[in-house]
């Protein structure tokens, strides 16, 4: 049966809170420091320099959730930073437009729409045993049609090598994996406690759905890599990896999953009801969902 619905079931009350406006204040912050010094330094790429972070902390007086580094990255798929060669500079984006639902919606869908950051795209397309170079070119192709993403964004060139064809069942199946995640998340409660590990499974097997509707494609460069030589212990770690990169990397910096040291964690759920991955809404993303519940062995399709 599907860890999904092992998660389902782990839930337990109890009432939570979110750091709602601690996020809001952090990425303004943010887009007022850059203003004022014209550019917020990088230490590696994307990421944000720790002198930036100790004079944030300081000037701010609070960390947000999943650290400075974290939701800087996040701030450049809103539009309200951009990731320059060596540093992060303001975007074509005002964040103070918006109200708090708003600003969550759009820090997710960074992710969920762009795969940004970058990091834990990178996670992700491992542990879908993606060829480096298709998901290279996914998410090129996905950062020059954002429009948020102001300035030269180089894209891929050579059709003939990566064809278009096959990189449309490549974004199916990263974008199905996504939904089925998200959709699943929508079946949490925000008053309730869940058991990470299930959600870790949850995710492993939403990727294993993924990487199953890709398997067909890909008559250029194989978009996929063999499995030869892999055991199903490194497998295993690739998929932890990507699950918890993607909690670190996006859910909890976006303010809507908070971890705990119990093993559990909690979700703001109603940030989700908007939430789009690629131009799939709701409606679409479940309907991926109830796939993946009709495929697995057992398992109840609600």
């Amino acid at each position: 049966m599907t860890q999904f619905i092992d998660l389902v079931e782990s839930g337990k009350k109890e009432e939570q809170e979110f750091d709602v406006h601690r996020v809001v204040r952090a990425l303004l912050a943010l887009q007022e420091r850059c203003r004022e010094q014209g550019k917020l330094a990088c230490e590696g790429v994307w990421r944000l320099h720790r002198k930036e972070v100790r004079t944030l902390t300081e000037q701010q007086g609070f960390r947000p959730p999943g650290g400075w580094r974290g939701l800087c990255s996040l701030a450049v798929g809103t539009g309200v930073l951009r990731a320059d060669e060596d540093c992060f500079v303001v975007g074509s984006y005002d964040g103070s437009q918006w109200d708090a639902q708003e600003v969550r919606t759009r820090l997710l869908e960074s992710f969920t729409r762009w795969l940004i950051p970058p990091a834990t795209a990178a996670g992700l397309f491992l542990a879908m045993n993606v060829h480096p170079l298709w998901g290279l070119r996914l998410a090129r192709k996905l950062h020059v049609d954002a429009p948020m993403i102001d300035g030269p964004v180089e894209g891929w060139r050579d059709e003939a090598l990566l064809p278009e064809q096959d990189l449309a069942e490549l974004r199916k199946g990263v974008f199905a994996a996504l939904s089925t995640v998200l959709s699943g998340l929508r079946r949490l409660r925000s008053d309730e406690r869940y058991g990470e590990e299930a959600l870790v499974g949850f995710v492993g097997e939403a990727i294993e759905f993924g990487r199953g509707q890709i398997e067909a494609g890909g008559e250029g460069l194989e978009v996929l890599i063999e499995d030869v030589g892999h055991s199903e212990k490194a497998a295993a770690r690739s998929t932890e990896f990507a699950a918890r990169e993607f909690f670190e990397g996006v859910l909890v910096p976006a303010g809507v999953m908070r971890r705990y040291d119990d093993g559990t964690f909690a979700m703001d759920v109603d940030v989700l009801e908007k939430v789009r991955v690629g131009a799939l809404g709701r409606d679409a993303q479940r309907s991926w969902l109830q796939t993946f519940l009709a495929s697995c062995p057992d398992a109840l399709v609600a």
